[in-house]
């Protein structure tokens, strides 16, 4: 842990999530550390594609005095992590993304994390909700168009039974791993957001790019949830070394 603490805090303007599963096996194949195992929900594990529009952006415990905003993203995975003896739910976080080259530059000091720069947009078209990302390059991250559905309660998934269920599961994961920016390590940011609303979408994906690097993962999208409102703050815990999995 750093002497000084390193936390950011936003406020969430809302949050779209496309949850894929595949089989925990799958999955296990490609988490770094042998003390991340798949989280098993039903008998799948989810790989889940988050686009965050956040304002209000700032460095603890400085105040929000220059309003920053940003449309980060990040592929996010539901682990076990069982690194203390204890199993706790956690998250796998393959790169965190951001639209903000201010961002893109400090978070890696603040995080130890690489956080690149992307492209962003997030449109609206009456009821259609068309989401677009890139890479600075051009080369497609992810794009999809979505809209409410017309019973927004039927979350229309085959790994949760209710938006109440999605809600239980996607706070349940405090603790996130992704690659260091230093070679060999893994760092952990811990997430700790407020209570929001969350609503079933209807989607249809255009472009994933984690089809493409996990071509034999059969990746199937299960459903799509947005959230809006609350509070979130990201708080650095250090990092852990990447040691060989076993088997």
């Amino acid at each position: 842990m750093p002497l000084l603490p390193r936390i950011v805090t936003a406020r969430l303007v809302e949050r779209f999530i496309f949850n894929f599963r595949l089989r925990p096996q799958m999955l296990a194949e490609r988490l770094p550390v042998d003390w991340l195992d798949p989280l098993v929900l039903k008998g799948w594990s989810l790989a889940s594609f988050c686009v965050l529009d956040l304002d209000r952006v700032t460095l603890w415990p400085v105040p929000p005095i220059i309003p920053i905003r940003t449309v980060s993203c990040a592929y996010r995975c539901g682990v076990v992590d069982a690194s203390s003896g204890v199993l706790e739910n956690s998250v796998y976080i393959t790169d965190r993304n951001t639209d903000r080259p201010i961002i893109a530059r400090l978070g890696p000091l603040v995080f130890a994390d690489t956080i690149p720069s992307v492209n962003a947009t997030i449109a609206r078209s009456g009821d259609e909700i068309e989401i677009s990302i890139s890479h600075v390059d051009g080369q497609r991250l992810f794009s999809a168009t979505a809209s409410v559905l017309q019973v927004p309660a039927d979350l229309r998934s085959q790994v949760f039974d209710t938006i109440d269920d999605f809600s239980r599961f996607i706070k349940g994961g405090v603790s996130s791993y992704s690659p260091s920016v230093r070679p060999g390590l893994l760092t952990r940011v811990d997430l700790a957001k407020e209570d929001m609303t969350y609503e079933a979408l209807d989607a249809e994906v255009d472009f994933n790019a984690l089809e493409s690097l996990w071509r034999d993962a059969n990746l199937e999208l299960d459903c799509v949830v947005r959230a809006t409102g609350g509070r979130y703050r990201w708080t650095y815990r250090g990092t852990r070394a990447i040691e060989p999995a076993s088997g």
